[in-house]
């Protein structure tokens, strides 16, 4: 399936929207938004990457209605009509200290199975760690994947540099097949925390992700270059064994994959040679770097004295019936075009967030084929897409559109 943006742009959002609030771990949001867009896998669009922002604040003022728990609670209150067991947030703080090296703990907090609303997440903890040089936020959280692991497995692969600023990714595949992925990512200007993120995806479909961040309770960060849990001793805890009785327990989710045979997605090098075939005379393609997401493909252009970044998805198969007919219809469409074939097209222009649509950081074009095929292909004035900003476009947003409506994407 394709991976794009929206999972990780959305979490960050979400745990930037948390630090208005200090008691909020931001974390714990950053995994509900992905617990969501895993279960959304193939219905995703690079559109919900721009209004990631505005999407966490209303998380954060709704938090009631997304029942979760949250510090000052109790954390080992079973939600109505949950399972009780041994699998408590006693448990997961307990035992995530234990995991830890010696170290000052502080603000820790867990929830069991069962003690969070929330049906998509697995048991999750959090707490201070401080090694004598300032204090991390570390978060641990659980869930199941699909059976048998693979490409498309959340969590399996190194994340896209043009996505998120990172300084290193090690991604290790253990003899068993299990998968150990370990990134660290750099701070987004003008913040200076840093964050490392360990993911260990089991065979049996386990899945346990520990992050450690440079952000202190009153919302500072240290600025180190080094944070305290090494990447060894990150996936010590990931990968240990004290937690097989939590996944003894919790077992939901690791049902199988479909048995049908989900559509091939084209290879980015494939992508990257029509894109270029379908540039505009006087737009030139700079090197793409290695790529190696099918289904999607990034590429820097340049024209006179601007540049910036085209990135392609292709989803055949997008969506439901419903979703494929009321495609277009949202408040943030512009331009939409209906052609004769049956063949729909819509212009989006985004801001930093729904919310505040101007000045215009994003600009995107969407096709939905009448075979249900989606071409998304967006623009944003810098190399990477994190770094977005305002300005005039190498590409118009009609540009943009006659490169997605050419056939030479489903040839």
């Amino acid at each position: 399936m394709v991976v794009d943006a929206f999972e990780e742009e959305f979490a960050k959002a979400l745990r930037n929207s948390a630090e208005l609030a200090p008691d909020l771990p931001g974390e714990m949001l950053a995994r509900v938004a992905e617990a969501r867009g895993q279960a959304r896998r193939g219905r995703r669009r690079a559109a919900s990457v721009a209004g990631a922002g505005v999407l966490g604040v209303a998380l954060l003022a709704s938090a009631g209605h997304l029942g979760l728990a949250f510090p000052g609670g109790d954390g080992d209150k079973v939600k109505p009509g949950g399972p009780r067991g041994r699998i408590t947030g006693t448990y997961m703080s307990q035992t995530l200290r234990a995991l830890l090296p010696a170290g000052g703990i502080s603000d820790e907090q867990g929830f069991g199975i069962g003690q969070m609303a929330m049906p998509d997440m697995g048991p999750t903890a959090w707490l201070q760690f401080d090694d004598g040089h300032g204090s991390v936020q570390v978060n641990l959280s659980t869930d199941r994947v699909d059976l048998p692991i693979g490409a498309d497995t959340p969590g399996t692969r190194c994340e896209d540099p043009f996505d998120t600023p990172i300084e290193s990714c090690d991604r290790t595949v253990r003899p068993d097949g299990s998968i150990v992925v370990v990134t660290k990512q750099l701070p987004r200007s003008p913040a200076t925390d840093r964050t490392w993120i360990a993911t260990y995806t089991g065979t049996d479909g386990r899945h346990v992700r520990l992050s450690e961040r440079d952000f202190q309770p009153n919302g500072t960060s240290s600025g180190r270059t080094q944070l305290p849990l090494t990447p060894e001793q990150l996936t010590a805890v990931i990968t240990s064994s004290t937690w097989d009785p939590l996944f003894e327990d919790f077992r939901r989710g690791a049902t199988g994959r479909p048995t049908a045979p989900e559509p091939v997605l084209a290879a980015p090098t494939n992508l990257l040679a029509t894109l270029r075939q379908l540039l505009p005379t006087g737009v030139t393609p700079g090197d793409p770097g290695p790529q190696d997401i099918p289904g999607r493909a990034h590429l820097p252009v340049t024209a006179a004295d601007r540049t910036g970044s085209l990135l392609v998805q292709i989803e055949p198969n997008w969506g439901n019936a419903e979703q494929r007919n009321s495609f277009g219809s949202d408040s943030n469409q512009h331009d939409l075009v209906r052609a004769a074939d049956g063949t729909v097209s819509v212009i989006r222009l985004t801001g930093t967030s729904k919310g505040q649509p101007e000045p215009v950081h994003y600009w995107q074009a969407e096709v939905l084929r009448p075979d249900g095929t989606m071409i998304t292909l967006s623009e944003v004035n810098s190399t990477t897409w994190y770094g977005a900003k305002p300005g005039t476009p190498v590409l118009t947003v009609e540009q943009l559109r006659t490169i997605a409506l050419d056939p030479a994407w489903v040839r």
